[in-house]
C-alpha cells in the first residue's frame, strides 16, 4: 500500500491534514494491537468480547502513525482520527485504496469452493505458464468485513489483478462488502444450504450471493453458474447480461467436465471456452470439481487468457491447506478437507473420495455441519442417507449429530461416534485389508477442529508404515 496519512484522514473525515504529519507514509493497516509496528495505521474495532480502544496506549507506544477511533483517547501520543464507526471506516479506506490502483479486481462468492476457486484463479493468472501477471489475493480466507478490507489494504497497488473472495452469512453482508470490493469481474460459484441461521432458506442464499453482481463497476463482467436454477434466476434478475458457466450444460459458453482420475489425487478435465475445447490437469479429481474448472476457465478467458495459458496455469496450481489436500502414508491416503463443511460441500467431498478410492477401502471421518438452524438434524439425517451408496469400510462421526447421521444411514452402514482422534487411529489398525490402498476423508465444520483428526491419523499411519517396512 502506498498511502499518506493525509490521504487516510481526507478519506475518513473529509478534512485535510497539512504539514509534515500529513506527509507521513502509512506502513500498513492493522486491527490487531499485537502486530502494530512503527508507521502503521491502527483501527480500534469493537466486538462482542473486545474493544480495541483499550489498547490505544499500547499501540501508540509501539510507534503507530495514527489511530482510528470512535472516541477520544487520553494518554495517546500519536494522532487520533475520530469516526462514527471504525469498522465502516476500515471499509471506506479499502475502497478508497482500490480506486487509486489500476488493478482489475475479480471477486468470488459462493456456498462451497470459493476459496479454492480464488486460489486457482490467482495462481493461474500469476504462473508464468498461465498469464504471468502480478496478482494479489486474500490472505487465506480473510473474506468478511474485517478480512476483505485488510486484504485489499495489504496490496502494493501495482498489481495487474486482485482476486478477492467474498464471504457472507447475513442478508446485509453483501451490501457492505460489495461496495468495498467494487469488482470488475464477479464470479458467483454456487449455492447450498449453508448459513441458514442468517440467510433463511435456499432462496435467501441465492439472492444474497447474486447481489454481488449489483456492485460491478461500469463495464464489468458477471459470471454465474447455470447449474442452480434459483441462483441463475436471482442473477438474471439483478444482472440480465450475466454470463453462465456450467458443469452440466455442454452448450454453455463456458463448460467443464471431469474426464479421469490421475495419480496423486489429481484429475483431468475437458474444458470448453468460447467454442474452443481443450484439456487441463487440476489438483483434485471428481465431477464436482468440474464446476471449479468451469468457473476459473470462464474468469481467465474473460480477463484475456488463451486456452493454452489457462491449461498451463492450472497444471501448476496447488490447493490451499485443508481443502481436499491428499497425503499418502504407505497404503493409506489421507484427504484433509477440514476447513469447513456444509451439506453441499460434504456430499461433494464424499463422492470425490469414493471416486479416488476406486476398488480400495473408503473410510469417512466426519464432524458436525454448523449454522444450519432448525433444520440441522434433518440435514445430518440426509447426510447419513448418502452413506449406503458410498459403501464405506468404516464411518466415524465426531459431534452432537452423530445420532442423526446414524439414523439416516440405517442398518446398512454402522456409524461410530468418536470424541478423540486416537479412537479412529486404533480402529483403522484393526480394519481388514483387501490388498488395495485405502482412502480416508476427514471433514467437518471449522469449529469442530477436524484438522486434529487429520494430523493424528497422518502421523500415526506414517509411523505404522515405517514400522511395517522395518519388519519386512
Amino acid at each position: 500500500m502506498n498511502l499518506l496519512l493525509r490521504d487516510a484522514n481526507l478519506c475518513l473525515t473529509g478534512a485535510d491534514l497539512p504539514g509534515p504529519l500529513g506527509d507521513r507514509s502509512i506502513a500498513a493497516v492493522r486491527t490487531d494491537s499485537r502486530e502494530v509496528k512503527p508507521g502503521d495505521l491502527f483501527f480500534c474495532l469493537k466486538g462482542e468480547r473486545f474493544d480495541a480502544h483499550g489498547f490505544a496506549v499500547q499501540v501508540s507506544e509501539a510507534g503507530a502513525a495514527a489511530i482510528v477511533a470512535e472516541r477520544a483517547l487520553p494518554g495517546v501520543s500519536c494522532p487520533v482520527i475520530l469516526v462514527d464507526d471504525t469498522l465502516a471506516a476500515l471499509g471506506r479506506l479499502a475502497r478508497f485504496w482500490r480506486d487509486q490502483t489500476r488493478a482489475q479486481v475479480a471477486a468470488v462468492t459462493g456456498t462451497a469452493g470459493k476459496t479454492t476457486v480464488k486460489e486457482l484463479l490467482a495462481q493461474t493468472l500469476a504462473h508464468p505458464a498461465g498469464g504471468g501477471w502480478s496478482v494479489a489475493k486474500n490472505h487465506k480466507n480473510f473474506n468478511n468485513q474485517v478480512g476483505l478490507p485488510l486484504s485489499m489494504l495489504a496490496t502494493e497497488g501495482a498489481e495487474r489483478a486482485w482476486v478477492m473472495e467474498v464471504g457472507i452469512s447475513r442478508p446485509h453482508d453483501m451490501a457492505e462488502l460489495g461496495v468495498i470490493v467494487a469488482p470488475d469481474l464477479a464470479v458467483v460459484l454456487n449455492i447450498g444450504p449453508a448459513h441458514l441461521e442468517g440467510l433463511g432458506d435456499l432462496s435467501g442464499v441465492a439472492k444474497a450471493k447474486a447481489a454481488l453482481l449489483t456492485h460491478l463497476r461500469p463495464g464489468g463482467v458477471g459470471l454465474c453458474s447455470l447449474d442452480y436454477p434459483e441462483l441463475w434466476a436471482a442473477a438474471k434478475a439483478v444482472r440480465p447480461g450475466v454470463i453462465g458457466f456450467s458443469a452440466m450444460d455442454a452448450t454453455a459458453k463456458y463448460f467443464a467436465r471431469f474426464v479421469e482420475a490421475l495419480p496423486g489425487g489429481r484429475g483431468l478435465y475437458e474444458i470448453c471456452a468460447r467454442g474452443e475445447t481443450f484439456t487441463a490437469e487440476l489438483p483434485a479429481c471428481g465431477a464436482h470439481f468440474a464446476e471449479n474448472a468451469a468457473a476459473v476457465a470462464a474468469a481467465c478467458a474473460e480477463l484475456g487468457l488463451t486456452p493454452a495459458q489457462i491449461a498451463g496455469g492450472l497444471k501448476h496450481a496447488v490447493l490451499p491447506d485443508q481443502r481436499f489436500r491428499c497425503v499418502d502414508a504407505g497404503d493409506w491416503r489421507v484427504v484433509d478437507d477440514t476447513y469447513n463443511a456444509n451439506p453441499l460441500s460434504m456430499r461433494r467431498s464424499m463422492e470425490a473420495a469414493k471416486l479416488m478410492a476406486g476398488e480400495g477401502r473408503l473410510v469417512l471421518v466426519l464432524g458436525d455441519m454448523k449454522e444450519l438452524g432448525p433444520g440441522a438434524a434433518g440435514a445430518h439425517e440426509e447426510l447419513g442417507a448418502l452413506l449406503p451408496g458410498l459403501k464405506p469400510a468404516a464411518v466415524f462421526f465426531a459431534g452432537e449429530h452423530a445420532g442423526a447421521v446414524a439414523k439416516g444411514a440405517g442398518a446398512a452402514v454402522a456409524v461410530a461416534e468418536v470424541s478423540d482422534p486416537a479412537e479412529v487411529l486404533a480402529a483403522l489398525a484393526a480394519l481388514p485389508k483387501n490388498g488395495q490402498p485405502a482412502t480416508v476423508l476427514v471433514k467437518g465444520s471449522r469449529s469442530c477442529r477436524m484438522e486434529r483428526y487429520a494430523k493424528v491419523l497422518l502421523a500415526g499411519l506414517c509411523a505404522a508404515d515405517e514400522t511395517e517396512g522395518g519388519r519386512a
